[in-house]
C-alpha cells in the first residue's frame, strides 16, 4: 500500500482520506508509462536525468507540504523530509529560497480577444465559424473587438500578437485590410514557447483530473475511446472525425463559457477556472513474428 503521512506528536489528527490510497508499486508502474513520452521530450530538448532530478526536488517538497496541510499536520523540516524523501538540508534550502511560489499566469489579452471572436454570434457565419473582419472601424471590426476586450493594449499590438501566433492573417479587400482568422484556431509552431506553455497547462490539468479520480476526490470527466486492429486508412478517417467533433464541441464550450463569464463578472465567489480538452493518438501495434514468438517461448522455458 502507499505510504501514509506520519503524524508528529501533538499534531492535529489527519483528516479522513477520500478513498483508499493505491499501492505505491502500482502507481510507479503506471507512472512509468506516463513518463516514457515525457522523457523522450526531455532528451530531445537536451535535458538529462540530473537536470530533471534538480527540478523534481522542489516539486516533491511542495507536494509534501500540501499533503501534510491536508492532513492537519505541522510543516516541520523533518515531516516534509520523511514524506518526500528529500534530505532535510535541501528542505531548509527550499525554505530560504522561497522556491514554492509558483504563480499561475493569466490568459493573455490576445487569447481573450480570439475567444470572444469565436463566441460572438454577430462575428461568426451561419456555420458558427469566425468570419473575416475589417481591420478598422467602430462596429463589427477587429479594432472594435479589440477595444471591447481591453483598453490597456492598442489594437495594432494585439493584431501583431495574433499574427505572430498564427491565429490570423491579413488580406487586402476593397482598398482596406481585413483580418482573416485561421480556421484551425491556435496552432503554435513546433518547439515554440507558446506550444510548451500549452503542453504544460493541458497535460497538468489532465493529470490533476485523473489523479483526483484515483484518490476518490472526483468524479470528474476523464474518458477515452480505444480501438485496435485498424488499418492506416481507418485511423486516418477516425483522426478526421475527431477533429470535426472537437471543432463543434470547442465552439459550444467557448460560447457557453463566455456567457457564464459575463454573468459571473463581479461576484465574490467567481474564483474558479476550468479546462475542457480532447486528444487523439494512433500508432502501429507491436506485431510479433513467428521467430520472435519462438525465442520468447525458449526464454520462458
Amino acid at each position: 500500500m502507499g505510504r501514509q503521512p506520519l503524524r508528529p506528536p501533538g499534531s492535529t489528527p489527519a483528516a479522513p482520506a477520500s478513498g483508499p490510497a493505491p499501492a505505491a508499486q502500482d502507481v510507479l508502474q503506471a507512472l512509468a508509462q506516463v513518463m516514457a513520452p515525457l522523457l523522450r521530450l526531455l532528451l530531445a530538448s537536451g535535458a538529462d536525468y540530473s537536470r530533471l532530478s534538480a527540478e523534481l526536488k522542489p516539486l516533491f517538497i511542495e507536494q509534501a507540504c500540501l499533503e501534510l496541510h491536508r492532513h492537519g499536520q505541522r510543516l516541520t523540516d523533518s515531516a516534509i523530509s520523511v514524506l518526500s524523501g528529500v534530505h532535510r538540508k535541501d528542505v531548509r534550502a527550499w525554505r530560504k529560497g522561497g522556491l514554492g511560489q509558483r504563480i499561475a499566469q493569466e490568459v493573455s489579452p490576445a487569447a481573450q480577444l480570439f475567444a470572444r471572436w469565436l463566441a460572438s454570434p454577430t462575428l461568426c457565419d451561419a456555420q458558427g465559424a469566425p468570419r473575416a473582419l475589417p481591420r478598422l472601424g467602430s462596429v463589427d471590426s477587429f479594432e472594435a473587438l479589440a477595444r471591447m476586450v481591453t483598453q490597456d493594449v492598442h489594437p495594432f499590438t494585439l493584431l501583431g500578437e495574433l499574427l505572430r501566433l498564427g491565429l490570423v492573417g491579413i488580406e487586402p479587400r476593397d482598398g482596406q485590410d481585413w483580418v482573416v482568422p485561421n480556421p484551425e484556431g491556435f496552432v503554435p509552431a513546433p518547439g515554440s514557447r507558446e506550444l510548451i506553455e500549452l503542453f504544460g497547462a493541458n497535460v497538468a490539468d489532465h493529470a490533476r483530473t485523473a489523479v483526483g479520480n484515483l484518490l476518490g476526490e472526483g468524479p470528474l470527466m476523464e474518458q477515452s475511446v480505444f480501438a485496435s486492429g485498424l488499418s492506416a486508412q481507418s485511423t486516418a478517417q477516425l483522426s478526421e472525425l475527431a477533429r470535426r467533433l472537437w471543432v463543434q464541441a470547442r465552439r459550444q464550450m467557448i460560447s457557453e463559457a463566455s456567457r457564464l463569464y459575463e454573468s459571473d463578472r463581479g461576484r465574490a465567489d467567481a474564483n474558479r477556472r476550468m479546462r475542457f480538452g480532447a486528444y487523439y493518438w494512433e500508432q502501429a501495434e507491436r506485431v510479433q513474428t513467428p521467430d520472435a514468438a519462438r525465442h520468447d517461448e525458449e526464454d520462458a522455458a
